[in-house]
């Protein structure tokens, strides 16, 4: 799961008379603060176009979806620019970025060659919403617990979380496990606060993979941070963080699965985005059901709506190359999915939330008799430029140390305070980190931080050899 990307603008310009998704036709506009139409266009870089990050928070989600801040009215998909020339710092010329989109194609233009490659050659789904009108948090708790407790937030602290997959599956001997690279949310539930069996690194997560260890379900996390010390780039195509570095972390975890047959014939890879992050898609969100009957009262929401479509590809060689699947979904699917997979006959009664209990499940895309056998090429010359560029390590080490240095987004600044709250809460007093949240300041101070912490986090497991 990666961050904040819109399914049009990630792969909007995909479609055409033979691959007919629901995508762009190229002539979606929305009106800038000055009245100027601003339409969608299909230059966007792998940085540098949202210096300022948009809004994605619930009042941004309802100016982008209705025209105001309330959420009244029809959901015309219409206020994307005028709510990023809300944010500081965004200038009426700026907000135009919003916008734009990414190609698909041909030479050289195609940057996001991954992932346009494994829509191609397997099953996009253009009717996958995020679960919840609002910023990162909250649905990345639907991905974990089909609900966020009532919450639309960013407040850091998720420790009254309601159950999650990982606990559902362990009623039934189902092993699972979070591989992060920096943090992960989950962290700070309350079961898992002091509780490592369900936690390890991506470096994990690939060796699993190479000895035939990976559980039956496994949920991948990117890296939210610059490390200069380490020369490690941010790697969850965050605004703005560089996207090519994302394609590259897809195919590594795409890699790591299929060179191991026994393996590649077993899984099912989902990539999907955890919401939009205030960047333009065309269609209006659904209605829902409320997982748990908890509303928000600060912004009122009684989660009824779904939020925006976000980029979402099923990935096995049980899937028809090219397939295009209108079911809906958001990310309750992916517990549901979980449930239905491992969870035998019994699997409908089985549920965490109303959500997942109604979410369709994405397995019904593996359709053939028998797994495909061929090898997709991310290569091919129209992207050749793309990959190239990724592999640039000159270049990408100039880009970490400049990045490292920034200051942190809303979301590297809730992270920090989550390794805060596991430090003071998860750790014993003379294993935390002696430093103090107060003085991370820069995305490399967070990723130095997140280290000590998470490292100090998994000592126990990493000591007893790992289970």
């Amino acid at each position: 799961m990666l961050e904040n990307r819109s399914f049009d603008h990630m792969l909007g310009f995909m479609k055409s008379d033979a691959y007919p998704l629901d995508g762009l036709n190229g002539n979606e506009s929305n009106l800038d603060t000055t009245g100027i139409a601003v339409t969608v266009s299909k230059d966007a870089d792998f940085s540098g176009d949202l210096i300022v990050d948009p809004g994605h928070h619930f009042p941004d989600v309802n100016m982008q979806i209705f025209g105001n801040n309330a959420g009244t009215g029809d959901p015309t998909m219409t206020g994307f620019v005028k709510a990023y020339a809300q944010m500081g710092g965004s200038s009426v010329i700026q907000s135009h970025h919003i916008m734009k989109c990414f190609s698909p194609g041909p030479v050289p233009a195609c940057k996001i060659p991954v992932l346009v490659t494994l829509a191609e050659q397997y099953a996009v789904c253009d009717r996958w919403f995020s679960s919840v009108p609002g910023p990162t948090l909250p649905n990345r708790s639907f991905a974990h617990a089909a609900t966020s407790v009532g919450r639309v937030d960013m407040n850091p602290i998720w420790f009254e979380e309601g159950e999650t997959i990982y606990e559902l599956l362990a009623k039934s001997n189902v092993k699972s496990k979070i591989y992060f690279h920096d943090l992960t949310m989950a962290m700070t539930f309350k079961n898992f606060l002091q509780n490592q069996s369900y936690f390890a690194t991506f470096d994990d997560f690939l060796n699993d993979c190479d000895n035939g260890r990976l559980p039956a379900y496994s949920f991948v996390e990117p890296r939210y941070n610059n490390d200069n010390v380490n020369h490690l780039a941010a790697n969850d195509q965050h605004p703005d963080h560089d996207v090519a570095e994302g394609e590259t972390l897809i195919k590594d975890v795409y890699d790591a699965i299929r060179k191991n047959t026994g393996l590649w014939e077993s899984t099912v890879l989902l990539v999907v985005y955890d919401e939009h992050g205030g960047l333009y898609d065309h269609v209006p969100p659904p209605a829902t059901v409320n997982p748990d009957g908890k509303n928000c009262l600060n912004p009122p929401f009684d989660f009824m709506r779904l939020g925006l479509r976000v980029p979402a590809i099923v990935v096995s060689p049980w899937v028809e190359a090219g397939a295009i699947d209108h079911l809906q979904y958001d990310h309750a699917s992916i517990a549901a999915t979980a449930r239905k997979l491992f969870l035998g006959a019994d699997w409908q009664t089985k549920v965490l939330t109303a959500r997942d209990q109604i979410a369709n499940t994405f397995d019904l895309n593996l359709t053939r008799n028998a797994p495909r056998t061929d090898k997709v090429d991310f290569n091919a010359p129209h992207k050749a430029a793309a990959m190239a560029r990724a592999a640039d390590t000159a270049n990408v080490n100039a880009r970490i140390d400049r990045q490292a240095a920034l200051p942190l987004s809303d979301l590297q600044k809730t992270l920090v305070q989550q390794a805060h709250f596991v430090n003071q809460h998860g750790l014993p007093p003379d294993q935390g980190s002696d430093m103090t949240h107060d003085g991370v300041k820069t995305q490399g101070e967070a990723a130095a931080f997140h280290a000590e912490v998470a490292g100090s986090f998994l000592a126990p497991r990493v000591q007893a050899g790992r289970p």
